[in-house]
């Protein structure tokens, strides 16, 4: 699963709907270490991390300081030192995935008019990708090991498309749904045969779609008014929410296809952030009024809350252990329910855990003592 970006939650409720089973073991364990900074490049304030690899390389971008957002292509190597990745003449520029050979995609500005798609060799090379004929905007979002990349750009007739790059470079339409303006590739499965992403309609509405190993685009929330997809795992099961009503309610897509509306009340807005392999889900929604609350959801669907407290989950393991925060502290759930408060910066107010490895590691966010946000990890226990 891909490092999921992070956003704080906003405290809007619909319902006074009464909780589900609390998961078992929710009083708070011994804090873990205090997250560590992975600092920032020379000048700069803020910094994020986008992906982190098996082997502990993490890509993402560092920040200055100057009443403007400005990216700047980041790496952090397996011992957590940051360096810069070389951008294309322009002032910005994102790193958005790396594969385990320590490739990294993402995309960086030609000029104030011309973005590209580019990615990057271990040692740092930059390399642009190939516009789609006509084209000239294009990034980056995940390139898998054997190194095929996906991402969106725009094509000869204006409108945004999602791309396949294969290795040799060649830079593949993907297309969209018919008489939509958008359409955009987000995940693509291990083998590279399955593509994830979202794509509008005609009437300009969102939908989660699949694209094939021949570039064949499958809608697969037809007839819904609104869907976004959050997450897709390697086997192309893919989570996020679906419209019902006007509330936005959490959904899985099978590998067949089909929607399975994960358990959630009726009235109240949910979503599905993150998926294993297995099938299992963690995200939440509003249970009660003006408050978001944690849960997860089984292979099976049913739901379990993880705390009435505010927060939210943002991604989950093999084992079931979900990382995000709760009362704007980052915060890890083990699949039995037992929380373990994650703490922030000496000084922070906020700090969110976005992202699990494989080895247990966490990567997040946290706020400093002056109010910087930074890119942080906590180290597998």
């Amino acid at each position: 699963m891909k490092l999921k970006r992070s956003g704080r939650v906003l405290a809007l409720g619909v319902s006074l709907a009464i909780l589900p089973l609390i998961a078992p073991g929710v009083a708070a364990a011994a804090p873990a270490i205090a997250p560590i900074d992975l600092g920032t490049l020379p000048g700069d304030q803020y910094s994020k991390v986008n992906a982190v690899n098996d082997d502990g390389v993490m890509v993402g971008s560092s920040t200055p300081l100057d009443g403007q957002i400005k990216y700047h292509a980041a790496k952090w190597d397996a011992q957590r030192r940051i360096s810069a990745l070389p951008a294309l003449g322009g002032e910005q520029s994102n790193a958005t995935d790396v594969n385990r050979a320590g490739v990294a995609v993402g995309w960086a500005d030609k000029d104030f008019s011309n973005r590209a798609a580019v990615k990057w060799s271990p040692d740092g090379t930059v390399t642009a990708l190939p516009y789609l004929p006509g084209g000239d905007y294009a990034a980056a979002n995940a390139i898998t090991d054997g190194g095929v990349i996906v991402g969106t750009g725009r094509a000869a007739d204006g409108k945004i498309h999602a791309i396949r790059w294969n290795p040799d470079g060649k830079a593949v339409d993907l297309g969209g749904l018919p008489g939509g303006s958008f359409a955009n590739a987000q995940w693509i499965t291990p083998d590279g045969r399955t593509v994830g992403g979202t794509a509008s309609d005609a009437a300009g509405n969102n939908h989660v779609v699949r694209w094939n190993l021949a570039g064949a685009i499958t809608d697969l929330s037809p007839g819904n008014p609104y869907s976004t997809p959050e997450d897709m795992n390697d086997f192309g099961v893919i989570v996020g929410s679906a419209d019902v009503n006007g509330n936005a309610k959490p959904v899985r897509w099978e590998r067949d296809g089909r929607m399975t509306w994960l358990d959630w009340p009726e009235r109240d807005p949910g979503w599905a952030r993150a998926v294993n392999n297995a099938g299992a889900a963690a995200g939440g929604g509003y249970l009660v009024f003006g408050t978001a609350s944690p849960a997860k959801w089984s292979r099976a669907g049913t739901r379990t809350t993880l705390s009435a407290e505010r927060g939210l989950g943002y991604d989950i393991d093999r084992l079931g252990t979900v990382v995000g925060l709760e009362n704007n502290i980052a915060t890890k759930w083990a699949a039995d329910g037992t929380r373990t408060v994650l703490g922030a910066l000496p000084g922070g107010p906020y700090s969110v855990a976005t992202h699990i490895a494989p080895n247990g590691t966490i990567i997040g966010l946290s706020d400093n003592e002056n109010g910087r946000t930074r890119a942080v990890y906590w180290p597998a226990a």
